[in-house]
């Protein structure tokens, strides 16, 4: 089996269990919080799935059983959904998956009633703070109750929980830095170690680590096994990022505002890159501004590529990617039929374009 049938089998399996999920969710009858639970709903809906197929890969590793492992794929589903909508309030995001995210939906329905912005602003930001948290435990909830009679279950909790504040960290350090950035407050030199961190923290650790290290958990997995799958995710993370960070300035095929990256003056290896080159100064002029215009985005593509940066980046992704593989490779634990699959999801990774 290739990654391509493995990922497009176990999706729909988790497809089915977020059905079942979702039902049992709009069930609430208090409409105070039902209409909240069905756009918590609609965001749970028509997501990649990849995080809960990795979930079911870790487990698949040690385990023929696969099934076993679907309510702990459907819990990071939801908890990814929670920390989404989070990440759409610090972000400001109107849109997620082509749907009204929960803050923006409230805060359209409530300024018809009032005409004071920073109270319906605050009101949409509080109610999808909260239904933000309601996913992160309803998370923890579906795996208590799913392997309650499980022996690994303390290990597993314990160590998604530590996935979720590692997450937090790097989030932590990705909304502080920028601001520190526009202000002149960072080190030019130290930059790129900071921005390294946040994609070690949050992107390896949440995209890549924890779901696979959760998934070998339930299998039963020993401490050196885990310590090789965070070894290879960690560098498979990072060149994610970095192909994240590169797509969101050259957004062809990105399902995002052009140039939202640099109106939110979004801090990435491009950044630190370019801020060591002559081409600083002229970078600063237009990186950052809110009312951007067609050519300005089109300048600052052409001096990530004058200055390297672009090559530099790119460069830095298949290194990591590469690194990543030659971990692969060395683990003597995982059967070479499924290392293939992992390689495959790494192609897939690699080869992407939004």
């Amino acid at each position: 089996m290739n990654f391509k049938e493995y990922y497009q089998d176990t999706k729909q399996k988790i497809e089915e269990k977020m059905h079942q999920f979702n039902e049992k969710l709009i069930q609430e009858k208090n409409p105070l919080l039902k209409e909240n639970f069905e756009y918590f709903e609609e965001l749970n809906k028509d997501g990649k799935l990849v995080r809960g197929t990795l979930v079911n890969l870790g487990y698949y590793l040690l385990k023929e059983d696969r099934d076993y492992s679907l309510d702990l794929s459907l819990a990071y589903e939801v908890f990814q959904t929670g920390i989404l909508v989070h990440d759409d309030i610090i972000d400001h995001d109107d849109k997620r998956r082509g749907k009204d995210t929960i803050h923006y939906a409230n805060r359209k329905k409530y300024e018809k009633v009032s005409s004071n912005g920073e109270e319906v602003n605050h009101l949409g930001d509080s109610i999808a703070i909260c239904m933000g948290d309601y996913g992160l435990f309803e998370a923890n909830k579906i795996i208590a109750d799913a392997y309650q009679k499980d022996p690994n279950l303390g290990k597993i909790l314990s160590y998604f929980n530590q996935t979720v504040l590692t997450t937090i960290k790097g989030e932590l350090i990705d909304v502080i830095l920028p601001f520190q950035g526009k202000y002149n407050l960072l080190d030019t030199k130290k930059i790129e170690k900071d921005i390294m961190e946040i994609y070690r923290l949050k992107t390896s650790h949440y995209t890549i680590i924890g779901p696979m290290s959760v998934g070998l958990l339930l299998a039963g997995a020993k401490d050196s096994m885990l310590k090789e799958i965070e070894d290879f995710g960690e560098k498979v993370g990072i060149a994610f990022q970095i192909q994240d960070d590169i797509l969101g300035i050259y957004p062809s095929a990105m399902e995002k505002d052009k140039g939202s990256d640099i109106k939110e003056f979004k801090q990435t290896i491009l950044y630190s890159h370019i801020l060591n080159t002559d081409y600083k100064d002229e970078f600063l002029k237009i990186y950052g501004k809110e009312d951007l215009k067609e050519k300005e985005i089109i300048r600052i593509q052409e001096l990530f590529q004058e200055a390297g940066s672009y090559d530099y980046a790119m460069n830095l992704m298949n290194k990591m990617y590469d690194e990543g593989l030659v971990i692969l490779k060395n683990i003597q634990w995982i059967p070479e039929e499924k290392k293939e699959i992992i390689k495959g999801f790494v192609e897939y990774l690699r080869t992407r374009n939004k």
